[in-house]
């Protein structure tokens, strides 16, 4: 078991005054993507786009606390947490996006510069940057980097003397690479990202790839995305000889935009990878209702639905005018994982806005993790080239 699952779990439960949760935590294709093409029957290349998913290995449930990294499934833009925190089918030249699917990766986000900064509870805060260029007939590249910022922690021995403090902080630097594939309405792309983890003085490197494909309609009503994201491993364990696994994930994401209204609805089927989501309690062994003596166990249309539902974020967009937005998220699984049972309130849900001003893009999130634990989220974005 890692040192980031046995010492610095404690410290950030202190840190955070008892606030409890149950662990909500929070990919190559095997066929050749470029021979799709526009003489391709449509229905063939959306069949092909959708069994790119399918290409990841299977049956590895990566839910929260099995595995390393997991701050990389925070969302990097105000935009994709308040449509649920995983957005990864639209593709309208939005950089903060590519950072989870790099297919948006292309001429419409040349000479963008995205930053997103997003302050957690207890002193907890992380954020993002990225710029992007276009090369001709070569495709667009970005360099983007994450930091986590756990902040500092009281340190003491085993007798619970106070012996100094110490901090703890992660870091991804990421290379994406995207581009349209000739005389199709796909797009592929991929990211390399290296990973730096400082815990508590034990530090861990990893290197990781994410794959992306995307899909636009000829009308630009319909999008559809695809990744399999954070394939790798470790270079330098936290002990070594202790390797652990990476928070693997395939999401696919679906969108439409009503032609005559101001509405885009979206879906995204998440962690794709694992069919079971639903959080087993080893402490809990209670089989029976003391009140009613009656047994005590969940259908099997009900843990059938429940793990369905946990596959889904639903959110949409109400687009108004060119300047403004209005968006609304629901994450079931956030919400099954982080809700208190006797004050569920409005946990797994969150919702945002988005302006320009002037040549400005400011975009602005709120998340609910739990009852007392919002997440605000603030991205800025524009475009160099406005300026020269």
């Amino acid at each position: 078991m890692g040192i980031h699952r046995v010492v610095f779990p404690f410290a950030v439960f202190y840190k955070l005054n008892g606030l409890k949760t149950k662990g909500y935590k929070i990919k190559p294709p095997t066929f050749r993507l470029w021979s799709i093409s526009s003489r391709m029957p449509y229905n063939r290349r959306v069949l092909l786009f959708i069994l790119f998913l399918w290409c990841a290995k299977s049956g590895m449930a990566q839910i929260g606390g099995s595995s390393t990294y997991n701050f990389l499934e925070l969302p990097v833009s105000a935009r994709a947490a308040a449509l649920g925190g995983t957005f990864v089918g639209v593709h309208d030249g939005d950089l903060g996006l590519a950072a989870t699917n790099p297919s948006f990766l292309d001429s419409s986000v040349n000479n963008h510069v995205t930053t997103t900064y997003t302050p957690l509870f207890a002193g907890i805060n992380y954020g993002y940057f990225a710029y992007a260029h276009t090369f001709a007939n070569i495709g667009t590249f970005d360099i983007g980097v994450k930091d986590m910022d756990y902040g500092t922690f009281t340190q003491a021995d085993d007798a619970g003397n106070i012996t100094g403090t110490f901090t703890a902080g992660e870091y991804m630097f990421n290379l994406g690479y995207g581009r349209p594939i000739k005389d199709s309405l796909f797009s592929v792309g991929a990211n390399l990202k290296v990973v730096y983890s400082n815990l508590a003085g034990y530090y861990s490197v990893g290197g990781l790839v994410d794959f992306g494909v995307s899909y636009v309609s000829p009308n630009r009503c319909f999008y559809m995305g695809a990744v399999i994201q954070n394939l790798g491993g470790e270079i330098k364990d936290y002990i070594p000889g202790n390797s652990e696994p990476l928070p693997l994930d395939a999401d696919l994401g679906l969108s439409y935009k009503f032609k005559h209204a101001p509405f885009r609805l979206n879906i995204v089927f998440t962690h794709l990878q694992s069919w079971t989501l639903t959080y087993a309690d080893p402490t809990d062994t209670q089989t029976v209702n003391p009140l009613t003596g009656q047994s005590i166990a969940k259908s099997g249309s009900s843990t059938f639905f429940d793990n369905f539902g946990r596959h889904i974020i639903g959110s949409f967009e109400l687009l108004l005018g060119k300047n403004f937005a209005l968006r609304y998220g629901y994450n079931y699984e956030m919400r099954q994982e982080l809700q208190l049972s006797t004050a569920p309130g409005i946990v797994g849900m969150s919702g945002g806005f988005e302006m320009k001003i002037y040549r400005f893009h400011i975009s602005y999130a709120l998340t609910k993790y739990s009852i007392g634990a919002l997440a605000n989220t603030f991205t800025f974005a524009f475009n160099t080239s406005d300026f020269y």
